[in-house]
């Protein structure tokens, strides 16, 4: 899935604020930067310390669509194109 299409599918499936990764840091051009706390009902409360590992309602999604979760640090998620 695209990066636009996946940012504008976050928020109508998840109500998760997602924006390229370079708003961020300035790295990269396919990644994207959780802006919005993840922890939340409609990710199932993902665990930002944990979450990233294991097999829960968001990684699914993610996965399905050629994505995964990757922690930039104890708060922060970025999220990857694997295809």
């Amino acid at each position: 899935m695209k990066r636009e299409t996946m940012i504008k599918n976050l928020e109508k499936k998840f109500n998760l604020l997602a924006v390229p990764r370079e708003e961020f840091d300035g790295l990269g051009t396919t990644g994207l930067w959780i802006r919005d706390n993840i922890c939340k009902p409609e990710t199932d409360f993902y665990n930002y310390a944990k979450a990233t590992m294991e097999e829960n309602k968001f990684n699914s999604y993610l996965k399905k669509n050629g994505w995964f979760a990757e922690p930039y640090d104890s708060e922060t998620i970025m999220l990857v194109n694997d295809r």
